[in-house]
């Protein structure tokens, strides 16, 4: 494993945890986590010659895990800067419990993010890849 690869690509999650946390991925985090994707796996496709997969799945599910841990750990602070998180949240049953939603997250977003990014990965070294 990559770890010198791995772990400053999951950095991402700390961005897109804090910015998210602010406020200012309202409306854009999904377009903001594509274009995230597509880079780490362009990047991993070119620099990897084997277990792309493995790599690309560690990668999303440490990002997208860290990007969910941030946001319940900030949760009221997150509470206060999306509006309609607050909005969405009015069509839950009364007395759920929000903070559930970004603990759900951690582990049910990292494993489909580390799916997505897995395959993503595998598909851009097919593409990318020129062994030396």
């Amino acid at each position: 494993m990559n770890w010198k690869l791995i772990l400053p690509l999951s950095g991402f999650g700390v961005l897109m945890g804090a910015l998210s946390v602010l406020g200012y991925t309202q409306g854009i985090e999904g377009w903001l986590w594509l274009a995230i994707s597509v880079f780490c796996a362009g990047w991993m496709g070119t620099q990897l010659a084997e277990r792309r997969f493995r790599h690309g799945f560690l990668v999303g599910l440490i990002a997208a895990a860290v990007a969910s841990a941030i946001q319940a750990l900030f949760f009221s602070t997150y509470l206060a800067n999306n509006p309609e998180f607050m909005r969405a949240a009015a069509a839950l049953p009364p007395g759920f419990p929000l903070i559930a939603i970004p603990l759900i997250a951690i582990p049910v977003g990292g494993l489909l993010s580390g799916v997505v990014l897995g395959l993503l990965t595998l598909l851009a070294g097919k593409l990318l890849y020129r062994s030396s």
